[in-house]
């Protein structure tokens, strides 16, 4: 079982320094196939994405992708959202977490198909803003235990002006500071497993390097139609494991 979490760890970074992702859209349906039930595989996506991100954070400041000076505003909302809904899944039922996931990654995709990777309009740059939609955001994180950029990285493409690869880079620092929040109220709660959670991190430090070399030597159109793809494989896995059982 530790190989096999080091190797979803491996696979799980390099999807989430691809897509800019914090690795529970990947992790979470694979965990769930695995053996774990849903709030076991929510902590153990939430441990390994509070590694990854930072992670990311670091390599992205190296090569100035985005200023975090105005962008950790999304974090600060992020960290207050994602408190509340950590404490949400110590009482809302499996059933209901699973299909929020699956209307999550739904609405996701739609938005992504319609949006274009190009910017149209003037980049938004609004703190209040920002702080408002990262709370927002980070209720859905902490529930679901996704790290957020799910839904981050369409809003910042389709309504405040973002370029679709700085957009899922901003997502990923997003996930960093949600993901602390998450971590911290679960841990209290004693909802981390955390021997699977490290196996998965250790895999996931070694992916993050790639995938985000790959996103820096992909063109632009390809990127969004390498997103779209990604979200329908997990919208299908998802929508499969739980109609099916």
């Amino acid at each position: 079982m530790e190989i096999m979490l080091i190797v979803l760890g491996i696979f799980v970074g390099i999807m989430s320094g691809f897509f800019g992702v914090g690795g529970g859209t990947v992790s979470v349906p694979i965990l769930l196939y695995m053996g774990f039930d849903i709030k076991e595989a929510i902590g153990i996506s939430v441990f390994q994405m509070l590694i990854s991100s930072f992670i990311a954070y670091l390599i992205h400041r190296k090569k100035q992708t985005y200023d975090s000076s105005d962008m950790k505003f999304f974090g600060f909302g992020g960290i207050m959202g994602a408190m509340v809904g950590a404490y949400l899944v110590k009482i809302v039922n499996h059933s209901f977490l699973e299909w929020l996931f699956l209307a999550l990654v739904l609405f996701t995709l739609l938005k992504l198909f319609i949006s274009n990777p190009i910017p149209t309009k003037k980049e938004v740059i609004h703190r209040p803003l920002y702080v408002l939609i990262g709370s927002g955001v980070g209720v859905f994180s902490g529930l679901l235990g996704v790290g957020g950029s799910l839904l981050m990285t369409p809003i910042l493409v389709s309504f405040l002006g973002f370029g679709l690869k700085k957009a899922s880079a901003v997502g990923l620092f997003y996930v960093s500071f949600t993901s602390i929040s998450s971590f911290t109220t679960l841990s209290f709660l004693g909802m981390i497993d955390y021997k699977s959670g490290l196996f998965m991190a250790v895999g996931s430090i070694i992916g993050i390097f790639i995938g985000i070399w790959l996103v820096h030597k992909i063109k632009i159109e390809n990127y969004k139609s390498f997103l779209v793809i990604f979200y329908v494989i997990i919208l299908s896995i998802t929508a499969n494991k739980l109609i099916l059982g």
